[in-house]
Formats: structure tokens, sequence, C-alpha cells
């Protein structure tokens, strides 16, 4: 359903030059993107300049009326092969404040956890044990290959359909399953030698 609602957003664009059509895409892939970058690299500002130059090199596609069959695995590619180029230039390190401040970000708008109303007391308590479980869960992922990584990221993070990853990856669709599948048995030698 999501696929055939960005193509009609891409085919309003595409024959009314509608911005609010783009506006539209923009706002239903925004978070995922930029979630996808700051996992990825060292910091906030990094990772939002990604996120924006992702969606201006989309619309710059979109302009030049080249095939899109997936949007959202469009932007992933365009996200992953920016992330790339910032790695040859410099490795980066993964900050946990700014993965807990796009992670729990929702959570602390929130009042409740799990219906329960709960004070600042417990709401620190349960971000505190949050972010003590992502810093383990990165550290275990940067153990990881850079694919296994990718498609862990994708698959579990972000739910993506194999197809869709796939597509993101530029892999045949059996190949991604396989890395999946090793990725996790990867993941789960980690946790038996810790």
């Amino acid at each position: 359903m999501s696929n055939i609602i960005d193509k009609y957003l891409l085919f309003r664009l595409r024959t009314k030059q509608d911005p609010e059509a783009f506006a539209t895409l923009y706002d239903r892939y925004v978070e995922a993107i930029y979630r996808f970058s700051i996992l990825k690299l060292s910091s906030k500002e990094e990772a939002e300049d990604v996120t924006s130059e992702t969606f201006t090199r989309a619309w710059q596609y979109i302009q030049e009326r080249n095939e899109i069959t997936h949007f959202r695995a469009l932007l992933y590619r365009i996200a992953r092969n920016l992330i790339a180029d910032r790695y040859r230039r410099a490795k980066p390190i993964i900050s946990l404040e700014a993965i807990t401040s796009v992670t729990f970000e929702s959570d602390m708008a929130s009042e409740s956890v799990e219906g329960k109303f709960m004070g600042d007391k417990g709401r620190a308590s349960v971000v505190i044990e949050a972010q003590a479980e992502a810093s383990l869960i990165i550290s275990k992922l940067e153990r990881l290959k850079e694919d296994y990584r990718d498609v862990l990221t994708l698959r579990l993070v972000d739910d993506l359909p194999f197809s869709v990853i796939a597509g993101i990856l530029e892999k045949p669709v059996g190949t991604v399953r396989v890395l999946f599948h090793r990725a996790m048995k990867a993941l789960e030698k980690i946790d038996s030698l810790s």
C-alpha cells in the first residue's frame, strides 16, 4: 500500500508539478532516513546533512524524469551512497548521545510507558536502561561487517521487507535473505562471547 501511495505522489509531482506531493513524500520518510544516517555517522550535524542531501538528490532524480520503481528504496540507496562517500573521507564514530536522542525522543514526549503513568524519576530510569541497552547493541553491531550492519538495521530497525532491502543494497532478494541470516548468526556468536 505504501508503494502505491508513493507512486501516486510521484505521478502528481511529475504531471502537475505539485510541490505538496514532494513535501508529503519528505514527511513520510525524513525520520527513517535520518535514523538510518545517524546510526552510521559520528554526529547529528552529519546525519542532518546526509538527510538533506538525500532529499535534494531525490528531487533532482525526479526532475530528470528517471524511472522510480520504489521511492523508499531510492532514498535509502542515495543515503547509503552519501554515507559511503563520508566513510571514504573519515572513519565515523557512533555517538551514544546522538543515537539515544533519535531513538528515545518520541518516548520522552509521552508520560506513559506500556500504558502506565510515570513520573520524572520513572521516565529517567526507563531512558537510562534503554540507553545502556542501545550502547550494548551498538557495540555489537560495530563488530559486524558493513553489509551485515546494513541488512540488520534495515530489517530490524526500519522493518523493511527483503525485496525493498534488495533494492537499497542493489543485490538479489535471495542474497539479502542469506546476508540477514548470516548477520543474525554473527550477532548470536558475539552474544555468546560476551
